[in-house]
């Protein structure tokens, strides 16, 4: 697929087919994020390919209690959702996205991308640079997402879930961060819609 359709026919898939995916396709998904940019090269990622039914049932559950607790990560950010009380006093912390998160127990793959905050950058540049391991571990995302589109598959780039919780079940040192989990399969019936986009000319400034 060339390489400007492959861009524009990227969607985010929470539907899937029950068909596995093949060793080769993922390994090229993974080669794909190691290939993408970061500061100094630092590198500052790490993957964690889950595949497992029960693991993935884990990642359901944990998820719908994050939902439910009002905590999730957003590319990487908590944020807890304020919500008036039922009683209409104050406000209490819920968090609910409006939609089903059945596809992760459907989606053959899910890869954990994990980034390593303090790789390869000098002592006296970490309060510059902290969130540098961030901003690499996302161009390394969207690589893993164009790899998909262009070997047929769909693709998800997920973060509503509690980073701690899932974090312990998967073994990750506190000296890294769970910056996102990406889903990985064959497309279900369904194929969403193209998102809608603010256009070009109001997003774009010419300086001379």
């Amino acid at each position: 697929m060339e390489l400007f359709e492959t861009i524009r026919e990227r969607r985010s898939y929470r539907g899937f087919s029950s068909r596995e995916v093949e060793e080769a396709k993922i390994d090229m998904i993974l080669e794909a994020a190691n290939m993408a940019p970061s500061p100094a090269n630092s590198q500052p990622w790490e993957f964690i390919v889950i595949s497992g039914k029960a693991a993935r049932e884990q990642i359901f559950s944990l998820s719908n209690t994050a939902l439910e607790n009002g905590i999730v990560e957003v590319h990487g950010f908590s944020y807890i959702r304020p919500v008036p009380r039922s009683d209409g006093i104050g406000e209490e912390s819920r968090s609910s996205p409006g939609y089903s998160l059945d596809f992760l127990r459907s989606v053959p793959v899910i890869i954990a991308v994990v980034g390593l905050p303090q790789t390869g950058i000098r002592q006296i540049m970490r309060e510059r640079v902290q969130d540098g391991y961030k901003y690499a571990c996302a161009a390394a995302i969207q690589n893993m997402l164009l790899a998909a589109q262009a070997q047929g598959l769909g693709s998800l780039w997920y973060t509503f879930f509690d980073g701690n919780l899932v974090s312990r079940y998967l073994h990750i040192e506190d000296t890294k961060h769970l910056v996102a989990l990406v889903c990985i399969g064959y497309p279900g019936d369904h194929k969403p819609t193209a998102p809608g986009k603010i256009p070009l000319a109001r997003k774009v400034r010419r300086f001379d």
